[in-house]
């Protein structure tokens, strides 16, 4: 069977990034899901185990207002699909059992390799302790097999922040290679640009201290210069080695002790590499265009979520392909299509 895979991979492989314009076919699923404008703020943590829970941690300030909540589960399987669906979220002794939506199969990838996304928002709202550490637990069950693990993302808004826009793509990316071009106004200033991603099915190797590890690695690039050559692993898992079913690594922000620094910019290694980007080392003041591309050569990643938190006021308009974006920014954008890889074993 690994035989067989190896051989498919060396195929694909072959193809190399697919170029993806504003007219003509895309390359993926990943898509506009969500967007919001004003005093914005976001909160997104990840994790993923080999038993049946794990915990999430959100640090909301104080005086906010929660207004939208996604829980999202990463699965794999080396057959047919598997949903999560009977996965638990927990705070305290108060409980919800959502219902998960499918994002689509990754057929770029190996292992029949998902996501899926379920509205909590309610259930948040209620049980968040603003100004305060909540932890959050997620019980995936008698399904924990063939779940890698989950993210939770909240957007608040706050009276003391600036003006920001958040938006959060989902779905998935092409793991032979994806290209968007994002168009803004002149990014003015002091814009600020960060970009967090989620990324199933995710293993860098056994040593993350390594700068690299040849065939594992998952590569960034903006405008030409790489951002990250070593984006994935199993960050957020939460036993003590990474191994099917807690393959997961999602950048974290506000998020208590889980929130994850800013990847090092330029050349990070692997075990330096969270996630998490300021998209301001490579972005100029006076830029209107952005140009994302990202591969990953082993094909068994499965990037299925970016959040991005914009300083100013943002219009996103997805264009007709999946794969691409144009973002039309009336104070400042940025963004950054992410390419996430890992290999499960």
């Amino acid at each position: 069977m690994r035989a067989a895979f190896r051989a498919s991979l060396a195929a694909l492989i072959g193809v190399g990034l697919v170029a993806v314009v504003l007219v003509g076919p895309a390359s993926a699923a990943l898509t506009l899901f969500n967007s919001f404008t004003g005093n914005e703020g976001v909160s997104t943590d990840g994790c993923g185990s080999t038993t049946a829970t794990c915990t999430l941690q959100t640090l909301i300030p104080t005086g906010s207002t929660i207004q939208a909540a996604y829980l999202y589960s990463s699965t794999y399987s080396f057959t047919s699909p598997t949903d999560p669906n009977g996965t638990t979220l927990s705070q305290g002794a108060n409980t919800v059992t959502p219902t998960f939506t499918p994002l689509g199969i990754n057929t770029s990838a190996c292992c029949t390799l998902q996501a899926w996304r379920a509205d909590v928002t309610s259930f948040v709202q209620a049980n968040t302790t603003l100004g305060a550490l909540t932890t959050w637990t997620a019980n995936e069950g008698n399904k924990t097999a063939v779940i890698d693990g989950e993210a939770l993302v909240i957007v608040f808004s706050n009276p003391l922040r600036p003006t920001q826009t958040v938006f959060i793509l989902d779905g998935f990316a092409s793991a032979a290679g994806d290209s968007a071009k994002v168009v803004t106004n002149p990014l003015p200033v002091g814009f600020t640009a960060q970009m967090l991603i989620g990324d199933g099915f995710s293993f860098d190797g056994s040593d993350p201290n390594a700068p690299s590890n040849t065939g594992q690695v998952s590569t960034i690039k903006v405008n030409g210069t790489t951002l990250t050559a070593v984006a994935g692993h199993c960050d957020d898992a939460q036993d003590t080695t990474c191994s099917d079913g807690n393959l997961i690594t999602v950048g974290g922000t506000n998020a208590g002790p889980k929130t994850d620094p800013f990847t090092p910019f330029p050349n990070p290694g692997v075990g330096q590499d969270h996630e998490s980007y300021n998209l301001g080392n490579i972005l100029n003041v006076g830029d209107t265009t952005i140009n994302l591309t990202t591969i990953n050569a082993s094909l068994d990643d499965n990037i299925f979520l970016e959040v991005f938190d914009i300083s100013g006021t943002a219009i996103v308009n997805p264009t007709p392909e999946p794969a691409s974006l144009v973002l039309l920014g009336a104070g400042l954008v940025g963004l950054g299509l992410y390419f996430r890889r890992g290999r499960r074993r």
